[in-house]
Formats: C-alpha cells, structure tokens, sequence
C-alpha cells in the first residue's frame, strides 16, 4: 500500500505519518510539500511505470494550489486514486464546492486523530466521507441518495447484513444500512416513519451490538464482516 501525504507543513506530514505508522503498518508513505510535487508524483505513474497510490491526503493551502481548478486537475491526474482534503477550511459552502471537484472525503484538520484514522479507513476500503455540517448530503450520486458512504462502500452493504451479529434486529440492520448511506438520524427517521428518539435509541443499540464508538466505525465493522464472510466462501 503506497499513500502521498500533501501538506506544506512538516509538522503536518510528521503527524499524518506517525497516524498512518499505526492505522496501516504496511503502507508506504510519500511526502510532498506543493502541488507540482503531487503533480510530480502522479505523472510519474503512467510516465515511469510507478506503482499508484493508493490514497492522496491533500491540503488545500500550499503552493501550486491556488484554485478549485488546481483542485480538479489534481484529482483528474489521481485517476482512481482517491483524493482525502485534510484542510482548514470550515466553512460548508467551501467544502461543497471542493467535493464538486471529485474528491472522495473531506476532513477538516479540527477532526479528531481516532476519527480520522477510521475515516482514511473508510476511504482505503472505497467509501467517501463528509463533516457533520454537510449533514451527509453533499454531492449525491446520481440517484438521489446522499453520497457520504455510496460507491463501492454502499455495494458492500448488499451482501454483509447476513454476517453481523444475532442480537442485531431487522430494524437496526434497517438504520445501519441508511448510515451507510450518510443518512442524518433526522432523515432515517423520515424515511422509516420513527421520532427521532427512537432512531437514537436504535443507533445506540447498534453501536453497542457492533462493539465500536462511532457511526463510522459501524460502518467498517460491516465491511470486515463481509471480507471475513467472502473469505470463507
């Protein structure tokens, strides 16, 4: 596993790196300092017959990044590398419109480290991810559902309801699926007819069922349990 790590500051990538030494032990990871190093490095794939990163970890404000177009170029360059902006940016009208770029998650730097070693998780297995502010509404795919975990993290659901824990009910495996689909708990309980406390009252339950913390890592337990169900077939 190969991962660009893109920040102008070295305190930055010494954290990135030290994060990823424990997330993904195995991973190789490459430093850039400016956007023409990222460029230097993806034209190096197709030009030198260079492996492809796996994942690009993207700062916004360093040299050579200077617009959206920057932005998009890079992301186009990255081709089916997934592109994950780490960035101080805060404000939803600017992370709307660098995900309209094509890039897979957007994280701001005020996240915390657990967070976002489960989030680089995520996008490592094909999902995407959005801040709480977006509401998991940003950049639908095509067919009117959210975007924040659609794609290949979405297809992984179809096949893995079936491997999660008994005490798992047919409703909570009703919400989880919706979380999967970036859905807020005020919009599962749209879409099944429930208050709001009784969705809390059925994330809760699944949280616990799964024996993890967060709506993300729910969504990661499902993904090992289809890898270890496709495994023993």
């Amino acid at each position: 596993m190969r991962i660009v790590i893109a920040d102008d500051h070295s305190i930055v990538r010494t954290g990135l790196r030290h994060l990823l030494a424990e997330a993904t032990p195995k991973a190789e990871v490459v430093e850039a300092a400016s956007g023409d190093n990222v460029r230097s490095i993806l034209a190096a794939v197709p030009e030198q017959g260079a492996v492809s990163p796996d994942l690009l970890i993207l700062d916004l404000k360093m040299p050579g990044i200077r617009s959206l177009e920057d932005v998009r170029e890079i992301v186009q360059m990255a081709g089916r590398t997934p592109v994950l902006v780490f960035s101080m940016l805060d404000q939803p009208d600017e992370m709307r419109a660098v995900l309209a770029q094509g890039v897979k998650a957007f994280v701001p730097k005020s996240t915390d480290q657990k967070l976002l070693a489960n989030i680089i998780s995520l996008v490592l297995a094909g999902g995407t991810y959005l801040p709480p502010v977006l509401g998991g509404l940003e950049r639908g795919n095509g067919d009117g559902r959210p975007a924040a975990l659609h794609t290949s993290a979405g297809r992984f659901m179809e096949g893995a309801l079936d491997t999660l824990p008994a005490g798992l009910t047919k409703r909570q495996q009703d919400v989880l699926r919706l979380l999967a689909e970036g859905l807020s708990n005020q919009e599962i309980g749209e879409r099944m007819g429930l208050n709001l406390s009784t969705v809390k009252s059925h994330v809760t339950g699944i949280l616990k069922a799964l024996n993890v913390g967060s709506r993300t890592q729910a969504v990661l337990a499902l993904r090992r349990s289809r890898d270890t169900a496709f495994s023993d077939r």
